[in-house]
C-alpha cells in the first residue's frame, strides 16, 4: 500500500518500508522520537496555517533540527537512504524513483534538504506511525532499552 503527497508542486508516491527496514529505521529514530513530538503535534493540527508563518515553521522544525544534529552520521544517512529509496515522483504521468541506491544520491537536482526531510518524515510516519505512537505511550527511557536490549 502506498501514499501520495505533494511537496513543492511535485507529486510523490511512497511505498511502506519493508519489515526489516522498519525495524532498523525504528531502532535508529527511537531515541529522537520524544523530541519530535512537539513538531508532530503542531503539524497535525494546523499544517496549512504554518505555510505562511516562517516563525511558526522555525519553531515547529526546531526539535527536528536538534534531533538530526544529535544523530550519528551513519544513523541519519541510513534513515534517509531507506526512506528515500521507497519514493517515486510523478514526471509527466510516469513515476520515477527519486533515489539511486547504488549511487547513494538523489535523482532530481531540485530536491533540497527541506524537501528531502519532509519526504523522509512522511515515509517514517506512514511506515512507523503506529510504532511511534507506541513509543510515545511507553515510559521515558524504556524505548531505547527495549530496542537495544
Amino acid at each position: 500500500m502506498s501514499i501520495e503527497f505533494e511537496i513543492a508542486d511535485h507529486r510523490y508516491r511512497a511505498e511502506k518500508l519493508d519489515a526489516f527496514k522498519q525495524l532498523h529505521v525504528s531502532r535508529k529514530i527511537a531515541p529522537i522520537v520524544p523530541k519530535l513530538l512537539p513538531m508532530f503535534i503542531k503539524f497535525a493540527g494546523n499544517a496549512d496555517s504554518l505555510k505562511d508563518d516562517l516563525a511558526g515553521m522555525a519553531e515547529a522544525f526546531e526539535p527536528l533540527a536538534q534531533a538530526l544534529a544529535e544523530m550519528p552520521d551513519a544513523d541519519c544517512e541510513y534513515v534517509f537512504n531507506a526512506c528515500l529509496g521507497v519514493v517515486m515522483r510523478n514526471q509527466q504521468g510516469n513515476w520515477a524513483s527519486i533515489w539511486s541506491q547504488s549511487a547513494k544520491s538523489l535523482m532530481f537536482d531540485d530536491i533540497d534538504l527541506g524537501q528531502m526531510t519532509q519526504i523522509t518524515v512522511k515515509v517514517i510516519w506512514d511506515s512507523l506511525g503506529a510504532f511511534i505512537r507506541g513509543i510515545l505511550a511507553s515510559p521515558p527511557g524504556s524505548q531505547a532499552a527495549a530496542l537495544n536490549g
